[in-house]
């Protein structure tokens, strides 16, 4: 009998040294997690299963429910925390959106035939011509308004392509991507009032200046309805707008590329060194630039 409590005696020792004991059955789960975070595993158990016992020979009785089991992370690298689409910056795409409908509404209830007159003039020259009259003159406000329309919602649409396509990369900052979108296009449009005084091509440029800026504003408009189903849809359907979106903008740009053509025909042949100069500076290195900001983050 003595040999039997001397073995017990020797195990109770051992065991409590090791901690891995068989009379080990019910442990605080923080001090479960700081001795199993350096082996990689965290086991949580719930802390209504026992008791804590001042005696190691206790054992709790209470059985232990499906949703109280042990669970077991592996936690072979950091945790990821997983980032909501709304979390893309201090500026929430809801906020971009409501500022943009805002903005829409008050220009509709002031002038309620502009999209229309928008989308004559870019099916037809003629009334366009007639139409940057008006623009430029009684309704310049409700142009700028329309203007700000396609740079928030073009930002924001940059930013939500490349968190839902690329969800492990940290988000863009959209507020320096609308700023650099604002940056572009003032350069763009106050290098083509310098471009067409310097070459005599002021009715040319101030055309192909009016009809980038309505192609920019039916950019915005189509962004609008896209970039709130992209913001709060599911991760797949969020990509397949994504590439909607893409295809909207791209054919929009070959729209005006056409157009641009067209106000130009008369002069490309006697002046080509001159667009060939415009097209590398203005349509092509914004671009770039912007691929090459974003690949920061990639």
């Amino acid at each position: 009998m003595s040999r039997i409590y001397i073995i017990f005696i020797i195990l109770f020792v051992s065991g409590s040294l090791t901690a891995q004991s068989i009379f080990d059955v019910y442990r605080d789960s923080t001090e479960i997690i700081e001795q199993q975070t350096a082996t990689g595993k965290i086991t949580f158990v719930d802390d209504q299963i026992g008791d804590e016992t001042t005696n190691p020979f206790e054992v709790s009785h209470i059985p232990i429910r499906k949703n109280q089991a042990v669970k077991a992370i592996s936690l072979g690298e950091e945790p990821k925390t997983k980032m909501s689409r709304k979390d893309i910056s201090t500026i929430s795409p809801l906020s971009i959106i409501a500022i943009s409908t805002l903005v829409l509404g008050i220009i509709l209830f002031y002038y309620r035939g502009i999209l229309g007159d928008i989308l004559q003039s870019l099916m037809n020259m003629n009334y366009m011509s007639s139409f940057m009259g008006k623009s430029l003159g009684a309704y310049l406000s409700y142009f700028f308004g329309l203007y700000l329309i396609f740079i928030l919602n073009l930002g924001l649409f940059i930013v939500l392509s490349f968190k839902t396509i690329t969800p492990a990369n940290p988000s863009l900052p959209l507020i320096y991507i609308i700023l650099g979108i604002l940056a572009i296009y003032l350069l763009r449009h106050l290098f083509l009032l310098v471009f067409g005084w310097i070459f005599e091509l002021e009715g040319e440029a101030g055309t192909f200046s009016f009809l980038i800026a309505l192609l920019n504003i039916s950019i915005g408009l189509a962004l609008i309805p896209i970039n709130l189903f992209i913001a709060f849809s599911p991760l797949e359907l969020a990509k397949a707008l994504v590439f909607i979106g893409m295809f909207v903008i791209i054919m929009l740009v070959l729209l005006r590329y056409f157009r641009g053509a067209l106000v130009s025909s008369r002069r490309i042949g006697s002046s080509p060194f001159q667009f060939f100069l415009y097209f590398c500076s203005f349509e092509i290195a914004p671009v770039l630039i912007i691929l090459y900001w974003i690949g920061l983050y990639g």
